[in-house]
C-alpha cells in the first residue's frame, strides 16, 4: 500500500501543479491584476512551494544543500536574472512598434480555442530560443555565460534563477519575439511566460517526479531536462527544449532519459569562479574580451 502511494504522489504531482497553475493564471488574468504581475505571482508561489516539496520529498538527498552561499544564488534572481529579463522586456517595446507598423490587422489567430492559441504560443516561443540554447552549448563565446547555469555539483530550486544576465536576456527576448511580431494578445504573453517560469521550476527542483515515457517525448519533463544538466557531455549535449520537445526531436537533438536524473550534474573541468557573485558575473565578460583581444593581436 505504501509503494501505491508513493507512486501515485511521483505521478501526481506533476498534473496537480500544472493544474493549479493554469487555474491561477487563468483567475488573474480575468482579476485587475495587472498582467505584468501575474507571471511572477504565480510563479514566485510555486517556487515557494517548490522549496517546501524539496525537503518533504526529494529526489536526492545529496543535492539538499546548495551549491553556493545562499547569497549568492540571491543574488543572481534579484541581479542577473531579473536584468536579463527586463532588458528581454524593453527590446519588445519597439518590436511591437515595428510589428503594429507592418501588421495593422493583427495576424494572430485570436479566433483560435484558448488551448490551441497557448499550444501554438509555447512551439513558436521555442522556434528560436532552440537554437539560442543549443548554439550557447557549441559557441565558446556564448557558453562562457551560459556555464554559469550549468555550474555545480547540486540540481535543486536555487539553480531555476542562476543565469548571467547576457545569457538569459537574448533567451528570454527570442521567447517573446515571435509572439510580438505576431501581434498575440498580451493574455498570451502572460500564458508563454508563466508556463516557461512553471516549467523552469520543475525541472530544476530536487523534488521526487516521476512522468511517463510518451510524455518525455512531447514536453520537457524534469527527467528530461535534467539529463540535459549531466556532467557527462553525451548526456547534456542534447534535449535543448525548455516546455516542448519539437525541435529537439526535428533536429536530432532528443535523447530519452534513461531514468529519473543522471548519476551527476555540473560540468567537467568547471571554469566558473565559486562562491563570488561579482566573480562569476565578470568573469566572462573578462574572459571574452580576452578572447577578442588575442584573436586582434597580429601572430608574431
Amino acid at each position: 500500500m505504501t509503494d501505491l502511494r508513493t507512486r501515485v504522489i511521483d505521478y501526481a504531482t506533476i498534473p496537480v501543479i500544472l493544474a493549479c497553475t493554469i487555474a491561477a493564471t487563468r483567475a488573474l488574468l480575468g482579476s485587475p491584476v495587472p498582467p505584468l504581475l501575474i507571471s511572477g505571482l504565480v510563479v514566485g508561489t510555486l517556487a515557494v512551494v517548490a522549496a517546501v516539496w524539496e525537503r518533504v520529498r526529494p529526489e536526492r538527498e545529496d543535492y539538499r544543500p546548495f551549491d553556493q552561499p545562499l547569497r549568492v544564488e540571491a543574488a543572481h534572481f534579484f541581479f542577473n536574472y531579473n536584468l536579463g529579463y527586463a532588458l528581454a522586456f524593453a527590446a519588445c517595446v519597439p518590436l511591437g512598434r515595428a510589428a503594429a507598423a507592418l501588421f495593422p490587422v493583427p495576424p494572430w489567430p485570436t479566433a483560435w480555442p484558448i488551448v490551441a492559441q497557448v499550444g501554438l504560443a509555447a512551439v513558436l516561443a521555442e522556434a528560436a530560443s532552440y537554437w539560442q540554447h543549443r548554439l550557447s552549448h557549441r559557441n565558446a563565446w556564448l557558453w562562457r555565460f551560459h556555464a554559469l547555469h550549468h555550474s555545480g555539483g547540486r540540481l535543486n530550486l536555487a539553480r531555476t534563477a542562476r543565469f548571467h544576465f547576457v545569457d538569459i536576456g537574448p533567451g528570454s527576448f527570442l521567447v517573446f519575439a515571435p509572439l510580438v511580431m505576431l501581434r498575440a494578445p498580451q493574455g498570451i504573453l502572460v500564458w508563454a511566460a508563466t508556463l516557461s517560469g512553471a516549467f523552469g521550476v520543475l525541472q530544476h527542483a530536487n523534488i521526487r517526479l516521476r512522468t511517463p515515457a510518451w510524455l518525455d517525448r512531447l514536453i520537457c519533463t524534469p527527467a528530461v531536462h535534467r539529463f540535459h544538466h549531466s556532467r557527462d557531455w553525451a548526456e547534456s549535449d542534447a534535449n535543448f527544449g525548455t516546455m516542448v520537445m519539437v525541435f529537439d526531436r526535428l533536429f536530432g537533438s532528443y535523447r530519452l532519459p534513461a531514468g529519473p536524473g543522471p548519476a551527476a550534474v555540473g560540468i567537467q573541468d568547471d571554469p566558473v569562479p565559486r562562491d563570488d557573485f561579482l566573480a562569476q558575473t565578470l568573469d566572462p565578460l573578462r574572459r571574452a574580451r580576452a578572447a577578442r583581444a588575442a584573436q586582434a593581436s597580429p601572430p608574431r
